[in-house]
């Protein structure tokens, strides 16, 4: 009986190690699946996420081609057979509405079949894996301000090209586009679109390939800056879309500014007041661009027409090449405190701004009616201006949402030290765009950045990345 009894238990044990046995491989077999299910979801969630996103980024150039560009995305991030999934829907689902704002909201979603191997034994042959992501890409309002001084003359082509597919990135039946060009004179080409949403996307692009440089040396970024602000501005404050954006292109420092001058004769000019652009030559020498031997020349048209156009143009009142950056030029000896922009179409606008401020490049021996006028006041002038201009830009709190500036610079000559102040023309663009890198870097203010493309080649993925931090900031 003993004995009996021994394998009695034995048997019982066997049962019970049987049952466990089962239990544990099941458990296992379960935690494998799920596991292996979850790290599908996981990356069926991240290629719907950059799916909705790349059709985010693309719903300027229209609903196809923001689906195409989803469709490419979703299949690099989750390719046929990943993880021997049976079936994908890809092909993922895309739907494309409004929101109450008018914004553009892309929904994508999919879902991935997977075979189960040890949930076979409860009856689980697969599991469905789904995923869903959601875009909203906001309205943007922007203007874009492009440089096309005679120093572009080699590469505008190129500048154009790139150009031309930065404005394409925009959708033209809900964001709005100003387009700016200055040189010597600043443009509004196509002005701001006031009375709605959207933009004549083909009056814009046609109006880049059009263009060609002015001719000049003159960077008037201070102007352009102006203009550009004054776009937004125009804008009635209940319609302002979320995102208003200033995107500054140039190739140059500014050595370039706006004033009420009092010319004396020149000829074949009388003189007398004017209102125009008084212009610097850069300084010193770098490269092939520059002179050691710098003059200031004025007064030439600031609104409204490219390069030299009379009237009035006292182009000739130039004090000539000179070594000395503190030649008095003799038709033009004085310039005012402030500089003048008579020309906008927003109300309440500040027509003048100083041409220093404190802390900034000084200018010298003011009388307290104005500054003689020589290469370094000029110059610095310039400089201080088109900082001051973006500082009120983007400090304006007359609209619904606060303005950010983004900089793009073209070519090595923005990393090499020139000017009064031996500084980059870099420098001077991250100030402008108060991009958290630069020294004076203001919180309180919103944020922007600097772009920089060595050469023309860098251009387009230049532009491209405003455009995703544009659509990035939309989100």
């Amino acid at each position: 009986m003993t004995k009996h009894r021994g394998h009695s238990q034995r048997g019982t044990a066997f049962v019970y190690i049987g049952i466990a046995m089962f239990a544990l491989v099941g458990f296992t077999g379960l935690a494998v699946d799920l596991g292996r299910g979850y790290v599908i979801k996981a990356n069926l969630s991240k290629a719907v996420d950059a799916a909705a996103l790349a059709a985010a980024r693309g719903i300027g150039e229209g609903q196809s081609a923001a689906r195409a560009m989803a469709n490419n995305i979703f299949n690099v991030n989750f390719p046929s057979g990943y993880l021997g999934v049976a079936s994908v829907q890809n092909p993922p689902q895309i739907v494309f509405s409004d929101a109450s704002d008018e914004s553009s909201v892309i929904t994508v979603s999919s879902r991935a079949v997977m075979p189960t191997t040890f949930m076979r034994v409860a009856g689980f042959a697969t599991l469905g894996i789904t995923a869903q992501s959601q875009a909203t890409r906001r309205l943007v309002d922007l203007s874009f301000v492009v440089d096309h001084s005679n120093s572009l003359s080699s590469d505008f082509d190129q500048v154009k090209a790139a150009a031309e597919q930065f404005v394409s990135y925009f959708d033209p039946a809900k964001d709005r586009v100003a387009l700016v060009m200055f040189a010597t004179s600043t443009v509004v080409m196509d002005p701001i679109n006031t009375g709605g949403r959207g933009f004549d996307k083909s009056s814009l692009l046609n109006h880049l390939s059009g263009s060609s440089t002015d001719g000049g040396a003159s960077t008037s970024t201070a102007e352009g800056m102006y203009a550009g602000w004054d776009q937004l501005r125009s804008v009635p404050s209940s319609s302002q879309a979320p995102l208003r954006v200033i995107v500054l292109f140039t190739d140059g420092a500014p050595n370039s500014f706006s004033g009420q001058f009092s010319v004396n004769p020149c000829p074949p000019f009388s003189g007398g007041p004017a209102t125009g652009v008084l212009f610097t030559s850069d300084y010193p020498a770098v490269g092939n661009q520059g002179t050691n031997n710098p003059s200031v020349t004025g007064v030439c048209q600031a609104y409204g027409a490219f390069g030299y156009v009379s009237p009035p143009t006292y182009s000739a009142c130039t004090s000539g090449p000179n070594p000395n950056i503190q030649f008095v030029n003799p038709y033009i000896p004085s310039m005012p405190l402030t500089s003048y922009h008579p020309i906008h179409v927003s109300s309440n606008i500040p027509t003048a701004f100083p041409l220093y401020v404190s802390g900034q490049r000084p200018l010298i021996n003011g009388t307290g009616t104005g500054y003689p006028d020589h290469w370094q006041n000029a110059n610095n002038a310039a400089r201080n201006l088109a900082e001051t201009i973006a500082n009120a830009a983007r400090a304006d709190i007359s609209g619904a949402q606060p303005i950010r500036v983004y900089t793009l610079g073209l070519g090595g000559l923005l990393n090499q030290n020139a000017g009064w102040a031996n500084e980059t023309g870099a420098s001077i663009l991250m100030r402008i765009a108060n991009d958290p890198a630069s020294s004076s870097f203001n919180p309180n203010q919103a944020e922007g950045k600097y772009y920089f493309a060595g050469d023309t080649s860098q251009l387009a993925t230049a532009f491209e990345a405003i455009r995703n931090q544009i659509v990035r900031l939309s989100q």
